[in-house]
């Protein structure tokens, strides 16, 4: 093998380093004298009858290899390595060496005129990962996924092609890990790592799939990932997309779960298999030093739930679940996305279109009203969860962003228009709108605007409309609520002796808990009713919790919640799209004079001129297209192929993995 003169001292600091810089550049080859005594025990060496051994052995690989390099592979050395069991482990300085030959050689390897050996090259590769130590090994993943990620294509597909029995292995792999989640043997271990070194998308979107139907499984799946971490921890990979994803580079993870989530959709996935995918996405994100950015995985989250992809339900409930936990103040990874101002801001690299993302939200809880709980339950927390990370950073929003979504505002009920502007400081409401029955009442109105209402109130009715008002917003958000409720007004216990309190307000609840959009949750309910009944009620406390526990025993024993029956799988999966900016920037128009009367003939002749222009750039597109086609093909052939060799397909043949999602295997039920 090539060698050098630097010592053996120098290798030993190199292999003691835990993490590797990630680059282009090859490291250099170390070499060792070959004057080792019987005393190798004293320097750390083993055996001198092993190294002897060993030797000669390398010797012959390393032969093999320069036989790729020429494009000229001595099938009986390929054969001696592949069927000669050898059972040692190859020395960590000798295994250094062998690891950087391996990936040196690795273009022609795989790239030679008879398939065979590109084959065996990759059994080869497989070998040698086997017999290197730990930390070596560290070394074969760094440079293997810079030799991948060197090219401008994905040939991961290429490699499952090329990898004998590649399909066929992983399966009986996974089958043994889902069986063994608890003690899985180190051998398996290090097939699995070399697996997902050759194919990182595939491997995971598969024991993912495994994963979600035995969530036993995460703890193991957690520390494969993270024995092979130069694939993960948010590493941007050039990444196969098919033709339903946006071509993104971006973190491995990212492709794989937005490929999961697809794959769920287009296959009857049950409620509880989509719970353990939302368990999965939030593990992978806990650690002091997650494989998954949790702020990554919200853009991912956020782009999936603004998807037209939106069944079954259960699939929006699970993601607006998840990018509520993350924007929920217990997450303390730093944020690491920026907040777009205006509703023309175009979409960039970790940027969150928050004018787009409320306008969803807020188009989210009314389509889903009266459908799912959840789901409306979900947008509020992150529309909360927005609010509070934008306060942090003092975002507000420009003049024309903010009446734009005040406008959206007005056509919700008003206690989500109420809500949304006590929450976002960013959109600068200076005077909040409240019905006028609650308008008239209060004694300080300088902060608020009143919304005329369409019907009269008699005065006798005004007590009981008061506090309808108060529950909805209060049902809405109980901390609202308190503010209001702290504001004096002209009403007192007096105004409240003809009535039986407790009776209209398990009426009011009646009426409005799980019936009107977002009045769903029982903390809310038991908040309210104890501060009315503080405020406007003269009995002892201790009636007042005993009034409240009553009334929230008896709604959740009367009030039922609304279901929806919908599919729970499709095929019409629409391509994914990324969340655009809300509105399109308007052109300046130019006001023309009038034109000057045309005849027949010279529009004619207008319209045959335009044609021809017309076709012309047409011809010329496509001579570009055909062009640039042509030299990315050369620069393929001139990496991939040796001078002088023809080689028929050295692009990605067509297999299961580049079939488009559509061919996935699904229930033949329709809905």
């Amino acid at each position: 093998m090539r060698k050098n003169e630097q010592g053996k001292k120098q290798y030993e600091e190199i292999s003691r380093q835990s993490k590797w810089e990630f680059g282009n550049s090859r490291p250099k080859k170390l070499s060792i004298h070959n004057t080792m005594t019987d005393n190798n025990a004293e320097f750390g060496l083993p055996p001198q009858e092993q190294l002897e051994i060993q030797k000669p052995w390398l010797a012959k690989i390393d032969e093999m290899f320069n036989s790729y390099r020429k494009y000229q592979p001595k099938q009986y050395l390929i054969n001696y390595f592949l069927n000669t069991n050898f059972d040692f482990e190859i020395y960590d300085f000798y295994a250094y060496n062998l690891t950087l030959d391996a990936i040196h050689y690795f273009q022609a390897g795989i790239t030679q005129k008879k398939k065979d050996f590109n084959v065996d090259y990759f059994r080869c590769l497989r070998k040698i990962f086997m017999m290197i130590p730990e930390h070596t090994k560290v070394v074969f993943q760094r440079e293997f996924v810079n030799e991948w990620q060197y090219y401008p294509t994905d040939y991961a597909p290429y490699f499952e092609f090329t990898i004998e029995r590649f399909e066929e292995t992983l399966v009986k792999l996974l089958d043994y890990i889902d069986n063994n989640y608890d003690r899985v043997d180190k051998g398996a271990i290090d097939e699995f790592r070399f697996g997902l070194l050759m194919s990182p998308a595939t491997v995971l979107l598969k024991l993912f799939a495994r994963v979600i139907k035995n969530p036993s499984m995460i703890g193991v799946t957690l520390f494969l990932c993270r024995s092979v971490d130069q694939l993960f921890y948010d590493r941007p990979l050039k990444m196969y997309h098919n033709e339903l994803e946006t071509e993104k580079v971006e973190p491995l993870l990212a492709v794989v779960f937005r490929r999961i989530v697809c794959n769920c959709r287009c296959e009857e996935t049950s409620d509880w298999e989509w719970d353990n995918l939302g368990k999965l996405a939030i593990e992978l994100c806990r650690g002091e030093k997650p494989l998954f950015n949790s702020w990554l995985l919200l853009e991912v989250v956020l782009n999936e739930i603004y998807s037209p992809n939106r069944i079954p339900t259960k699939s929006v409930e699970m993601l607006t679940e998840l990018a509520a936990d993350i924007l929920a103040p217990e997450n303390q990874t730093p944020m690491i996305l920026k907040f777009a101002t205006s509703v023309m801001t175009k979409p960039e690299e970790k940027l969150l279109l928050t004018p787009t993302i409320i306008d969803m939200l807020l188009k989210l809880m009314s389509e889903y009203n009266q459908k799912s709980v959840n789901i409306v339950n979900n947008c509020k927390r992150i529309l909360k969860g927005l609010s509070v990370r934008m306060r942090e950073q003092n975002v507000e929003f420009d003049e024309e962003t903010r009446e734009f979504i005040l406008e959206l505002l007005t056509s919700m009920p008003w206690w989500v228009e109420y809500t949304i502007c006590t929450w976002f400081d960013a959109l600068n409401v200076e005077k909040r709108r409240i019905p006028e029955v609650v308008f008239n009442i209060i004694e300080t109105n300088e902060k608020f605007r009143v919304i005329k209402s369409d019907l009269p109130i008699a005065d006798e009715d005004v007590p009981v409309a008061y506090l309808r008002s108060i529950t909805q917003l209060g049902l809405f958000d109980a901390e609202s609520v308190l503010e209001l409720l702290h504001t004096n007004t002209s009403l007192n216990f007096e105004r409240f002796e003809h009535f039986d309190l407790t009776e209209i307000m398990k009426k009011i609840l009646e009426q409005c808990y799980l019936k009107e959009m977002g009045m769903s949750q029982v903390d809310n309910v038991q908040i309210v009713v104890m501060k009315i009944l503080e405020v406007f009620d003269n009995s002892s406390i201790e009636d007042h919790e005993d009034i409240t526990r009553w009334i929230a025993c008896s709604l959740s024993l009367t009030a039922s919640i609304p279901t929806e029956d919908v599919p729970k799988w499709t095929h019409d999966i629409k391509k994914s799209i990324v969340i655009p900016q809300l509105v399109e920037p308007k052109e300046e128009r130019i006001s023309w004079p009038e034109p000057a009367p045309v005849s027949k003939q010279q529009l004619g002749a207008e319209i045959r001129k335009l044609r021809a222009e017309q076709r012309q750039k047409r011809e010329e597109n496509t001579r570009l297209a055909v062009a640039r086609l042509e030299r990315i093909y050369d620069e393929h052939r001139a990496h991939w192929v040796a001078s002088g060799e023809v080689i028929e397909a050295w692009g990605c043949p067509t297999i299961t993995h580049n079939i488009p999602i559509l061919g996935a295997k699904t229930r033949k039920r329709g809905y």
